[in-house]
């Protein structure tokens, strides 16, 4: 209903208010409906998109621009030109879509992002939260695109998820930002890359089971930031935007 929408949304952006540059970037596929993202639009959120159809509907409501995250593992070229010519975020999900990207816009957009899979079975303590097999950028190829698309003019950097959604804990997303805040250090250190922004992806989970306990938004935005506080500001990246 309307008014948990609101409320939700409300709660979302408080809880992570403490990061200047803070962005959610709605999942258009999950719901690809205009009056909801108009709602959305109102407490700051941009599109995630995956296809030309998401990118229309977003333009469409006035979300343009670095509003608009487009990640697709099955891009044809004109794709890429629509999402670059609205000035939407890329996100690479494989290495070889640097060559792809190239081709479609004759560059390398100046900020750039790419699509992480940390390897092996994500885990918090004895619960599997994810086994991301089919994401194709591991470690070793994020630091070698990182490299590549650098010496090609990008200018700055994003990192995006990839690993679970839905999650009812509020451990989830201050364990999964950990992860990807070292590996932000490492790549700004090894590869000269200036990351703008960090994007953990998924989404918070509600129950749906009588046993389970609801998620504390507000939990888990302290939870990120106290690991923020932890490993990037002590290395001078405090301006990281998630």
């Amino acid at each position: 209903d309307e008014k948990g929408l609101r409320e939700n949304a409300k709660r979302l952006y408080e809880a992570f208010s403490w990061n200047p540059g803070y962005k959610e970037y709605f999942a258009v596929k999950a719901t690809p409906n205009p009056f909801l993202m108009s709602i959305l639009k109102e407490y700051g959120c941009g599109s995630d998109c995956s296809s030309e159809a998401e990118l229309l509907l977003s333009e469409a409501v006035g979300i343009t621009g670095h509003d608009i995250m487009f990640s697709s593992n099955d891009t044809p070229e004109k794709e890429f030109r629509y999402a670059d010519e609205i000035g939407g975020i890329i996100n690479l999900d494989d290495i070889t879509h640097i060559e792809s990207v190239e081709k479609a816009l004759g560059k390398i957009p100046e900020v750039i992002s790419c699509r992480y899979n940390p390897g092996g079975v994500f885990k918090i303590s004895n619960g599997i939260m994810d086994n991301p097999g089919d994401a194709r950028m591991t470690t070793e190829q994020i630091f070698d695109a990182f490299r590549i698309l650098k010496s090609k003019g990008a200018k700055e950097f994003g990192i995006h998820a990839f690993l679970a959604s839905n999650t009812v804990t509020n451990d989830y997303y201050p364990m999964l930002a950990k992860v990807m805040f070292e590996l932000a250090v490492k790549l700004q250190k090894e590869t000269g890359a200036h990351i703008k922004f960090i994007n953990l992806s998924g989404g918070i989970g509600i129950p749906y089971k009588p046993d389970q306990e609801p998620n504390d938004i507000r939990v888990i935005g302290e939870g990120v930031r106290k690991v923020y506080e932890e490993v990037l500001v002590p290395e001078g990246m405090g301006d990281v935007a998630i």
